[in-house]
């Protein structure tokens, strides 16, 4: 039993000191619990002071970037005015040039109107000028034709200047009759191949120099036929043969035919080519003679236009035209004027330049007929270098005679244009030297 109350006391001392300790450790946690919550309540207060603080310094952060944000939208502001003001100091700028401008081609238009005004006035002026000429001359055509009528062997002033055409054309080009035949054609004809019976031309002609009549045989006495194909448009094919009826002889020119062929639109603001064959061509060649010679021909290319309204006259055509030989290597360059001036006087100018030899001449011709169909006609050759004359270069040459192309009407003429004529040689104008044909063109 004692051993029994000695355990009780002991388990009861030692309960005792447990509730002690217990009641030690209540306030060791009461206190511990009130620094906790004092902890937790300043750590509370804390973190309100930091939201507050965060709070404020949001707040703060938020003024400032509405501060900048104002700032900025103050400079934009102050930028986009600028550039407002700026825009409209452009803007007036540009419709200040542009009314400049508007009014600059206002008054350019006013300008060019007034011109146009003057022009189409100038232009109604000279239609009426032309008119009136027109009419001027129509009636001198119908009193032209009149007097035609009257004496049916007259021309009338068309008439004349396309027989002066032919005239000029044979002198200063010095073709062949086979090309002069080609080329009479007045009226524009149209493309393709003609009727069977329009192919064909025929000329025949008797030509001999005046010096045969006192001295015989010291000149060429010859018949020629010519004939001249031209089946289609301005293509044609034509030759003329020659026969001596005398006894001259020349060793070193004395042909027999002469050829031609190409295409030949006379009309103009056209181009012709063609080839031709004038050199010494012998039916029977003998040795060191040669039948068609033909790399001693020439080829031509030939451009022809007309300027209207010049002054003083109605027109003037122009002609370009280059010739080459093979046999030679001889080149030229032809370029010519020439117009109708006093209503029947042709004038012409032409300057051929030989850029072989580096010879330039110029030619001025006039001619017109003078009565009827009886013209007269005279060239003056003027070279740029005096030495550069030829042996049978003329200076100046004349040809006047009665020319009448119509079928089997006589043309007869004389002409010293293949005669060495100079100004200040004591032989004079070596009339005797120049050539008498008698021509009639055939019709069949």
């Amino acid at each position: 039993m004692a051993k029994l109350e000695r355990v009780r006391h002991k388990y009861k001392q030692q309960l005792i000191t447990a509730k002690k300790e217990l009641i030690v450790f209540k306030k060791k946690l009461a206190i511990g619990d009130k620094k906790l919550n004092t902890s937790i309540a300043l750590l509370k207060k804390q973190k309100k002071a930091e939201k507050i603080r965060l709070v404020e310094e949001k707040r703060k952060k938020e003024a400032e970037r509405k501060k900048s944000e104002y700032i900025a939208m103050e400079l934009a502001k102050k930028e986009v005015e600028e550039a407002e003001r700026i825009a409209l100091e452009v803007a007036k700028q540009k419709e200040e040039e542009r009314l400049l401008l508007v009014k600059k081609n206002k008054e350019l238009y006013e300008a060019k109107k007034a011109l146009e005004q003057k022009a189409l006035e100038e232009k109604r002026r000279k239609e009426r000028e032309k008119q009136r000429l027109a009419l001027l001359k129509k009636k001198e055509l119908e009193e032209a034709e009149r007097r035609r009528l009257q004496n049916n062997s007259s021309m009338t002033k068309e008439e004349e200047i396309v027989e002066l055409e032919k005239l000029d054309l044979f002198e200063s080009d010095q073709l062949g009759d086979e090309v002069a035949l080609f080329r009479q054609t007045k009226k524009k004809q149209g493309t393709g191949f003609k009727p069977l019976n329009k192919w064909f031309k025929f000329s025949v002609a008797y030509s001999t120099t005046l010096q045969n009549i006192e001295e015989p045989n010291s000149g060429r006495e010859a018949l020629k036929g010519t004939f001249m194909i031209n089946p289609h448009s301005y293509y044609f094919l034509g030759a003329t043969s020659s026969l001596d009826i005398n006894n001259y002889n020349n060793i070193y020119y004395q042909p027999d035919f002469s050829y031609s062929f190409g295409y030949s639109d006379w009309h103009q603001d056209t181009f012709s080519w063609n080839y031709s064959n004038y050199a010494n061509n012998k039916f029977s060649p003998k040795d060191g003679e040669s039948r068609f010679n033909f790399q001693s021909g020439n080829w031509e290319l030939a451009y022809k236009t007309k300027v209207e309204d010049v002054a003083l006259v109605d027109n003037i055509k122009l002609n370009a035209k280059i010739k080459y030989k093979p046999s030679s290597n001889s080149k030229k360059v032809y370029i010519k004027a020439k117009t109708v001036v006093l209503d029947d006087v042709m004038i012409s100018a032409q300057l051929k330049h030989n850029i072989t030899t580096k010879q330039n001449r110029l030619t001025l011709s006039a001619k017109t007929f003078l009565y009827d169909k009886f013209f007269v006609s005279g060239t003056a050759y003027e070279y740029y270098k005096p030495d550069s004359i030829g042996s049978n270069d003329g200076e100046y040459a004349y040809s006047f005679g009665w020319a009448d192309s119509k079928p089997y009407h006589p043309s007869i003429i004389y002409s010293n244009y293949y005669t060495p004529t100079r100004w200040d040689s004591d032989e004079g104008p070596k009339f005797k030297e120049g050539t008498l044909s008698v021509k009639f063109n055939l019709d069949f």
